[in-house]
Order: C-alpha cells, then sequence, then structure tokens
C-alpha cells in the first residue's frame, strides 16, 4: 500500500504489447511470411482493438527487425537474406563468446544451476511445436550472457533476439532430431562447468558459425 493507504495501481501488459506478441508469433510461426504487408486496418479488425495499438505494436516491431518499413507502400514482414543472418551471429558470437569467457573464469554454481535449468526446460519440450523450442533456446542464450554480469553485454544480446529467433525458427529443417538442439547446448554448459574456458569458446563459436552457415546457404540478397 502507499503512504496515503492507497492500493498502487497494477501493472498489466498493455495492448500495444500484446498485440505485439501476437504479431511476432504470427511472424515466426509462419503465419505472416516474409515480404508479407501488413495492414493496420485488418489487424485490427482481426484483433478487436483500435488502429493506435496496431501501430505502436509496428513500432515496436520495425525496431526489433522483424518488420520494414517502406515509404509510401507500408509495412512488411522482413525477409532475412544471407548477409543479414551471417551479420546477425558475427554480432551473436562477439557478445557470447565474451560472456562466455567471463563465465568459465567466475561463474558460480548459481550462474550454472540457472543455465542448467534452460537446457532442462530444453529437454523437456523436445516434443513441443518448434516456434516454442526457439523461444527456449534463446533463454538458455541469456542465461548464459545474464551470468557474465554485464549489463551493457546483456542490453547488446537483447537487441539481438527476435531477429535471432527468427533465424532459429528457421533452422529445424538443418536437425536430424530435436534432442541435438539439447545435446549442443548440454556441451557448452559442459565446458563452462569445469573452467574449459578453449572447449566452451570453441563450441560458442561453432554453434554460431553453423547455424549461419546452414541459414545462409538458403539464403538471398
Amino acid at each position: 500500500m502507499t503512504d496515503s493507504g492507497q492500493l498502487a495501481p497494477l501493472r498489466l501488459e498493455s495492448t500495444p504489447v500484446l498485440v505485439a506478441d501476437r504479431l511476432r508469433e504470427g511472424i515466426l510461426d509462419g503465419t505472416f511470411p516474409p515480404r508479407t504487408q501488413l495492414s493496420e486496418v485488418a489487424l485490427a479488425q482481426q484483433l478487436s482493438v483500435s488502429r493506435g495499438p496496431i501501430r505502436e505494436a509496428m513500432q515496436r516491431l520495425l525496431q526489433e527487425g522483424l518488420l520494414r518499413g517502406e515509404r509510401n507502400r507500408g509495412v512488411f514482414v522482413v525477409d532475412l537474406g544471407a548477409s543479414d543472418v551471417r551479420d546477425i551471429y558475427l554480432a551473436r558470437g562477439a557478445v557470447e563468446r565474451t560472456a562466455a569467457a567471463i563465465v568459465a573464469e567466475h561463474g558460480t554454481e548459481a550462474d550454472f544451476a540457472a543455465i542448467q535449468a534452460k537446457v532442462d526446460d530444453l529437454a523437456a519440450a523436445v516434443d513441443d511445436n518448434w516456434v516454442e523450442l526457439t523461444r527456449l533456446d534463446l533463454q538458455f542464450h541469456l542465461a548464459l550472457v545474464a551470468a557474465a554480469g554485464s549489463a551493457r553485454l546483456d542490453r547488446m544480446f537483447r537487441t539481438l533476439m527476435a531477429e535471432s529467433q527468427l533465424c532459429i525458427a528457421r533452422l529445424e529443417p538443418f536437425y536430424a532430431g530435436r534432442g541435438e538442439v539439447v545435446r549442443e547446448h548440454q556441451a557448452i554448459l559442459d565446458a563452462l562447468r569445469i573452467k574449459d574456458l578453449a572447449a566452451a569458446d570453441r563450441l560458442v563459436a561453432e554453434h554460431m558459425e553453423i547455424s549461419a552457415t546452414r541459414l545462409a546457404s538458403g539464403g538471398t540478397d
């Protein structure tokens, strides 16, 4: 309660945030394929909201890199080309290899337990839909970066999350089985636990390079 004896207002998700979440999910699961033009009017009718929240939600996704605007034409779902994919993974590699080096040297049992929980979540979700698996995949990497204890590394990584999830959503055909996703992440954590910086750095770098190469091989510019 406040000093005046009144209840503080509840902090609820705003309509633009909820709309952005719905649109983001639609982009990731293929409901809105690359290059699809999004209409404020149509979306407002479908979601039963005014155009204001739609406009705000689109602005969020433009900032995240999931949408692109064309002058005098409108807003479209982004179509990541090979160079975009390589650039995303280049940036992620720089952030995550730095984070891994810090965690390998200074990581605590609490840090490793937090990261292990994300691997366990991945393992428990191997039979779920791929979009959910991509979300959990990124939660592992977010936990890894968070364990480094650098607010700036964390902020840098978060700016890449939406584009990264879009990339991961396209990786499903390249895996023989979803268990392979779990094993890749567990191997990184195992190297961090034993403070094997060289192995952890190599595994993170390979994880980025392999994913970028797979996606870029089918991309266009």
